[in-house]
This record gives structure tokens, C-alpha cells and sequence, in this order.
């Protein structure tokens, strides 16, 4: 029966521990599949990367770590309390803390006591600390927003080098389809004696010049795709797929934006502006903390403590007590009887237990008072520490000029980069438009033997180099119109 038993119960745990592997392995599979065959749009990558970047999380417990100085600099206005109790043993020749006699025994001894202090003044130093991890706090936040900027822009790029990537792909295999095409027509004509074989060699060679431009656009695209989710650092998947959104061709019109007007707005609306700003503000709070060290400091204290010893385990009880009474002598008479007794009383008082609660509540003290502390020479560390927040303060300053400067430049050549970016992309829809012309009225003249299959050959390859650098042109002017218009205070999206 109890082997029965005993058998049940390993079957029954071996059955749940199948379904529980199955089931986790289900749900792993699920999970993979939803990440697999989830197709990212530009928003949900950029949503993705801001909860998953390293960096923002670093940042995060920046942010974090200042707000806790802030909570500490607002309760070091409390008072502070701290007790102290200690146990001791004394041999030989020692001074008994309750009665504060000497005693040449071995003792045992304990001290409590608890003391408390807070700071009425002390030159506004404890305010100015509160004020300066106040805007530490925001200017901690302020680069968070900065950095998660970055990341946007950086997504942006990404992203549409994947788009670009996919789109050269594409031309490539329409060139490939193309070529396929023209060999078709070629090797009809070949067979019909029209064209000699000659020409197919040509085209052959121009379908593997194809196909290895296919192999070629497909490892770039994959590279991008790569690129993309290590930004986002989204884990290895098997497919990674974005949302290709229609991406019309760019017509910004730039002659009426001004690289200095988009700065004025930039200036007022980005993270690193305002938090330089901030930054500024907090080193001049770090100055005037840095002169509150000349400024004597006021505080006001009180404390309370008990004592035990060993030494006074009994004490004197004045309610227990025995007389008894000495005759010393007497007075006489003229007769010399005694008329009188002169007597000496003898009075013993008892003892009672002086225990240890008996003697903490015996010895309690209580003390209250103010202390003023008065810098006079402190090996000219204040001085030192003023001198040094003081070349913080100006470091501010630069580093706010400087954060600005970068910002116009970083602008102006955006926007050098995207009237170059225009340029290109204009000169490439003229250079294309040509090049399919010429390569139709090719395609007419090697049918009819006007032209030979390497001069085909030859106009579809520039044919097929101008319509990827067009690609290029067009992706790099919308990228470059993007980053102003962000600048301008616009969302990134397409």
C-alpha cells in the first residue's frame, strides 16, 4: 500500500513537471514570436530605446541620487538625536561616578546617556544647501532630457538608413530584372542570327555584376538593421523588420529658414541650454556656502544621562532605625544621691537595596544650552573652499557659453548639410532622368544592332550608381530637414 502510494506520487510530480516545461517553452515561444514578428515603426523604436538604453538608466539614478541629497539637506534642519550606553569594569584605585569617592575595589559601572542639538544659524548655509540640490535636481533632470534627445536623433538616423538600405536593395533588384529582361530579348535575337553571341557575354556578365550588387545591398541592409536594434539594444531576434513608411521626396523649402532663428528657438527650448543655465545657478549657491563657513554657527543642545555602580548596591534607609541609650553618668545631691543621669543616645539606621533602575533614577541629570562656534583659523581651508567654488562658478559660465556655441554650430552645419543635401539631390533627379532616357533609346539601338551590348552595358551601370547616390541625396536631405525642424521644437516622425 505504501509503495502504491509512493508510486502515485511520482508519477503525479513527473506529469506536472512535464506540463511545466511544455508551458514555459510555449511561452518563451510566444513571447519570441510576438518579438520576432513585431514590425517597428520609428515612434516604437524610439519608446523602445528610451526604457532600454543603459545610459538613461544611468542617468535615472543620477537623478535619483540628487533628489535623496535634497531630502538630507531639508532634514539636517531637524535635530539630531543619540544615545550612548556603556558598561565597565574597574580595578585597583578608581573614583565611583555615583558617590564620586574613591574606592580600591573592582567595580562595575554603566552610563547612559542621550543627546540632542540642532542648528539655529549658521549664515544661511543650511538654506542655500536646500536651494542649490533643488536645481541640481532639475538640472540632473534637464540632462536627462538632453541625452534622451540624443537618442532620438540617433534612432532617426538609424532608421532611415534602414529605409535607405532597403530602397537600394530594391533598385538593385529591379536593375537585376531589368538586365534579366534585356538578356531575354538578346538571346532571341542571338538565336535569330540578328546580334551576335557575343553580346550575351556581356549581359551575363552584367546579370553576375547584379546579383553580387544584390548580395552587397542585402549584407548593408543587414548591417543597418544591426546598427538600429544594438542602438536600441533590443536582444538578438531572428528577423528584425521596421515599418517603412511613405517617405514622399523633399520639397522643405530652406531659403526661409535661417540658421540663427532656429538657433533663438533651440536656445529656448533644449535640455542642455536650460540645464547649463541651471548649472550656473548651482555653483553660485556652491559660493555663497563656501562664505558661510566665515560665519560663526549657533546651535542650541540638550542632553539627559543616569549612572549605576556595583559600589552602591544598599543605601542609607532614615525609616529603619534602633536606639539605644548609654548612661555616661549622674548628678548628685548635697546628700550625693543621683538627681539626674547624664545619657548618650546610640541611634542604627538600616540599609535598603539600591538596585539598578533605583540608581538610574537616583543619578538622572538633564542638561539644556546654546553653543556658538567661531571660525577664527582654520589653516585657511575656508578661504580655500571659496577660492575653489568661486573657479566652479566661472567654470559654469564657460561651460553654459560653450554648450551654446556647439548648439549653433551644430545647427548651422545641419543646415549647410542640408542645402548641399538639396543640391545633390536636385543635380541626382536631373542625372537619373537623363540616364533613363539614355538607356531606353540604348535599349531601341542594341535591339536594331546600332549598339553593342558593352555600351548598354556601361550607360545602365551609371544608371544604376546615379539612381543609389539619388537615394543617398534624398534620405540625407530628409534627415538634415528633420534635425532643424526638431530644433524648431517639431516631433521626429515621417
Amino acid at each position: 500500500m505504501q509503495l502504491d502510494r509512493n508510486w502515485k506520487l511520482v508519477m503525479t510530480s513527473f506529469f506536472l513537471s512535464i506540463c511545466f516545461v511544455f508551458l514555459s517553452e510555449r511561452t518563451i515561444a510566444q513571447d519570441t514570436n510576438i518579438t520576432t514578428s513585431q514590425k517597428w515603426s520609428l515612434d516604437s523604436c524610439i519608446s523602445y530605446a528610451l526604457r532600454q538604453n543603459i545610459q538613461l538608466k544611468i542617468n535615472e539614478l543620477g537623478i535619483q541620487n540628487s533628489e535623496i541629497a535634497l531630502k538630507q539637506s531639508k532634514n539636517d534642519r531637524l535635530p539630531n538625536a543619540n544615545g550612548s550606553i556603556s558598561h565597565n569594569y574597574n580595578w585597583g584605585r578608581s573614583i565611583d561616578p555615583f558617590s564620586n569617592s574613591f574606592v580600591s575595589q573592582r567595580i562595575q559601572t554603566n552610563n547612559l546617556s542621550l543627546n540632542s542639538s540642532v542648528t539655529l544659524y549658521n549664515g544661511s548655509r543650511l538654506t542655500n544647501t536646500i536651494e542649490q540640490n533643488e536645481l541640481q535636481v532639475e538640472a540632473d533632470k534637464l540632462n536627462y532630457g538632453q541625452s534622451e534627445n540624443d537618442l532620438k536623433l540617433n534612432i532617426a538616423s538609424n532608421y532611415l538608413q534602414v529605409i535607405l538600405n532597403q530602397e537600394i536593395k530594391q533598385n538593385a533588384s529591379r536593375q537585376k530584372t531589368s538586365t534579366q529582361a534585356q538578356y531575354d530579348r538578346t538571346e532571341k535575337l542571338v538565336q535569330a542570327g540578328v546580334l551576335p553571341r557575343a553580346n550575351l557575354y556581356d549581359l551575363e556578365a552584367q546579370l553576375a555584376a547584379d546579383e553580387q550588387q544584390i548580395i552587397l545591398s542585402d549584407n548593408n541592409l543587414m548591417l543597418a538593421k544591426l546598427q538600429l536594434r544594438q542602438l536600441m539594444q533590443l536582444p538578438a531576434t531572428e528577423s528584425f523588420d521596421i515599418v517603412v513608411p511613405k517617405v514622399d521626396d523633399p520639397s522643405a523649402v530652406l531659403d526661409s529658414k535661417n540658421p540663427y532663428q532656429i538657433f533663438q528657438t533651440a536656445e529656448t527650448t533644449q535640455p542642455n541650454i536650460k540645464g547649463a543655465d541651471l548649472t550656473i545657478e548651482v555653483a553660485e549657491k556652491g559660493v555663497a556656502i563656501a562664505e558661510a563657513g566665515r560665519i560663526p554657527t549657533l546651535s542650541l543642545i540638550g542632553g539627559a544621562g543616569a549612572n549605576y555602580t556595583s559600589n552602591q548596591k544598599t543605601r542609607f534607609d532614615p525609616t529603619n532605625r534602633s536606639i539605644t541609650i548609654d548612661t555616661l553618668g549622674y548628678i548628685p545631691d548635697v546628700a550625693g544621691l543621683p538627681t539626674d543621669y547624664v545619657v548618650s543616645p546610640d541611634i542604627e539606621f538600616g540599609t535598603e537595596k539600591f538596585g539598578f533602575f533605583d540608581q538610574l533614577n537616583e543619578s538622572f541629570r538633564y542638561s539644556l544650552g546654546v553653543s556658538l562656534q567661531i571660525p577664527i583659523f582654520n589653516r585657511f581651508q575656508v578661504d580655500n573652499n571659496i577660492q575653489r567654488a568661486k573657479i566652479q562658478a566661472q567654470n559654469a559660465q564657460l561651460n553654459s557659453k560653450l554648450v551654446r556655441t556647439q548648439l549653433y554650430q551644430t545647427i548651422e552645419q545641419a543646415y549647410i548639410s542640408a542645402r548641399a543635401a538639396k543640391a545633390s539631390f536636385e543635380a541626382s533627379q536631373t542625372r537619373v532622368k537623363a540616364l533613363e532616357e539614355t538607356v531606353r533609346v540604348m535599349q531601341k539601338r542594341l535591339a536594331a544592332g546600332a549598339a553593342n551590348s558593352t555600351e548598354y552595358t556601361v550607360v545602365k551601370n551609371n544608371l544604376s550608381v546615379a539612381q543609389a547616390d539619388l537615394l543617398r541625396a534624398k534620405y540625407e536631405f530628409i534627415f538634415r530637414i528633420k534635425v532643424l525642424e526638431f530644433y524648431e521644437g517639431e516631433e521626429l516622425k515621417f
